[in-house]
């Protein structure tokens, strides 16, 4: 079982929010830096986000990473949120250690997190 990016759910925050928005990003929390990829910026969509068809940075969900979406207001303010279907408990592989460019991208992205949102 693996978290999978939730399009719909992307792409119904992002037009909730459009009139707000500068840009939005969806990426894996847990390694953002190698992840992340802008889907919207400036009222328009830069990836057409098709559940089940859609790959981020490669990839549709991780059997241990969390997929969310950075939202970058126009005011500057930034938040993340998750944003997936499924579950895992799977955790991160002991193989996997944050270098020199990754963890201070890590330590910002912990710093701007939100709780997952239910039911949008």
């Amino acid at each position: 079982m693996s978290k999978q990016y939730d399009f719909d759910l992307a792409k119904r925050m992002i037009q909730m929010k459009s009139d707000v928005l500068e840009s939005a990003q969806l990426g894996m929390e847990e390694d953002w830096l190698w992840t992340a990829e802008t889907v919207y910026t400036n009222g328009v969509f830069s990836k057409e986000l098709i559940q089940d068809q859609t790959e981020i940075g490669g990839i549709g969900g991780s059997n241990w990473a969390t997929p969310v979406l950075l939202l970058t207001y126009k005011d500057g303010r930034e938040e993340f949120v998750d944003c997936y279907t499924g579950e895992s408990t799977s955790e991160r592989p002991a193989w996997f250690d944050l270098g020199i460019l990754s963890s201070p991208c890590q330590d910002w992205v912990e710093s701007v997190k939100v709780p997952k949102l239910e039911n949008i």
